[in-house]
């Protein structure tokens, strides 16, 4: 096989395997996103709000960038060594200055517990994420997808076993604390971590690409992290509760973009700009193949789906479920595209464009909170999500020709005419089983729009990609 045709099946391999192990996280966090809300109030259940933002913070910023510049580089000991203890140098102080702050200010109305269990978890995930990266340049993702598995079963059996005998608002930080204190050394031990930490001059930090790459994935993350935080600090926990809730449900469709961005990253790196465009759509319609027909569902059994399971408690919800499915179907390009934008374009130009959308985000809410309550970070996020991601499809395709939007077109269609004729439908029968009817008439109807408009891929090739080559063993 070819070195280019060995990059391509390095990548979808990967992407099939951490897709094996998102699905199988989705199914354990499904679980625990429709056993908490029965179990806690909305605002018991916000904390699963910040619990994630803290998971999401930790495992993609928490290396500093110095995971990215690894996987791009060749790594030495000294590399690793140093980045080790540039993480550790960064990370411990921080977390310490951070938690005193939380104890004395307390902005969130987090007991002392809470805000400790918090921030242990931070600085654990922050540390797991170079021993990850190490894995990801192998391409090693059957360990990494073990590791994590692990630690979401762990995480959502403790949340739901204490939601049952103690419910409180400590207890998801808990299990979120129980499953980093597991992970941690369980990935260290994947990655037979054996470099102590030890400075040298000369560090990759806060310059070159890894300083660009870890900016705009602090700015990235801090679009997400909005919810919670810029929520906790306009609106009532409750309505956080209803605003995190809406965001765990819709993110179900959307579990495999993040993973396939991962397992992308190292084959992109390696690959000329035709390859590179090549496995980029090959993934991303792979991934509106999956996503969209479930948000088209969503949309459509929304308030059937939200009443009669979790209660009238939730109501309050169903527009944010809505308004999220679109923001999530956004969000499958926006995720997937990162790696081939910092690949493609100058890394000082796609942070800041990165900045600009989160900062789009807290201005756009602070005018419309006023106007339509906690609906606006959503509307926010939809607005900017959207500009951005027409920014990158531009640069994209002065560069390399391609273009991420006309491969979303498609599905874009789908969801359009699935849901304008399917949420009529359940709306007139106003029962459990007419949402689903409705939901699975809107899923089947979105897939065969997108297929009948070309947006569908080759299974065939997809899976011999996929499979282990003759030539490789």
């Amino acid at each position: 096989m070819s070195e280019s045709g060995d990059v391509k099946h390095l990548a979808a391999r990967g992407a099939a395997l951490l897709s094996i192990r998102q699905v199988l996280v989705g199914l354990v966090t499904v679980a625990g996103i429709i056993a908490l809300p029965l179990l806690l109030t909305p605002a018991e259940f916000s904390l699963y709000g910040y619990v994630n933002t803290v998971v999401l913070v930790g495992a993609a910023v928490g290396d500093l960038g110095l995971g990215a510049y690894l996987i791009r580089n060749r790594a030495t000991d000294r590399d690793i060594s140093g980045s080790f203890a540039l993480q550790l140098a960064f990370w411990l102080p921080i977390s310490l200055i951070t938690l005193a702050l939380a104890l004395v200010l307390n902005p969130f109305g987090f007991s002392d517990l809470t805000s400790a269990l918090l921030l242990l978890s931070l600085l654990l995930l922050s540390l797991q994420s170079l021993p990850t990266a190490l894995l990801e340049k192998q391409m090693d993702f059957s360990r990494i997808s073990a590791v994590e598995v692990l630690q979401r079963v762990v995480l959502v059996t403790i949340a739901i076993a204490l939601a049952i005998f103690d419910p409180a608002q400590w207890s998801i930080p808990v299990a979120a604390a129980a499953a980093a204190l597991i992970g941690y050394p369980a990935m260290m031990i994947a990655a037979r971590w054996r470099w102590l930490p030890r400075f040298a001059p000369g560090e990759p930090l806060f310059r070159g690409f890894s300083s660009q790459w870890w900016q705009a994935r602090i700015a990235n993350q801090a679009s997400y992290a909005a919810y919670p935080l810029l929520g906790g600090l306009l609106f009532t926990a409750s309505e956080v509760g209803l605003i995190v809730w809406a965001l765990a449900i819709t993110s179900i469709p959307t579990y495999l973009a993040p993973m396939v961005a991962r397992a992308t990253y190292p084959a992109l790196a390696r690959s000329n700009v035709a390859d590179r465009v090549s496995i980029y759509s090959n993934l991303f319609r792979s991934l509106l193949l999956f996503g969209a027909p479930l948000l088209a569902a969503l949309i459509v059994a929304a308030e059937p789906l939200t009443l009669e399971i979790f209660g009238e408690a939730w109501a309050d919800g169903v527009p944010l479920l809505r308004l999220e499915s679109i923001t999530s179907f956004i969000g499958i390009g926006l995720s997937l595209i990162v790696p081939l934008m910092f690949l493609t374009a100058p890394p000082t130009r796609i942070k800041w464009m990165a900045v600009a959308n989160t900062a789009g985000i807290v201005v756009l809410s602070l005018i419309l909170a006023p106007l339509i309550s906690f609906k606006a970070i959503s509307v926010a996020t939809i607005v900017t999500s959207l500009l951005l991601l027409l920014a990158f499809d531009r640069i994209v395709r002065s560069q390399t020709g391609y273009s991420p939007v006309r491969d979303m077109l498609p599905a874009t269609a789908g969801l359009i005419v699935a849901v304008a004729i399917c949420l009529p439908i359940a709306t007139e029968f106003d029962t459990l089983v007419g949402g689903l009817l409705a939901g699975t008439l809107a899923a089947g109807i979105q897939l065969a729009v997108t297929v009948g408009l070309k947006g569908g891929i080759d299974m065939r090739a997809a899976i011999s990609r996929i499979r282990p080559q003759a030539s490789q063993q």
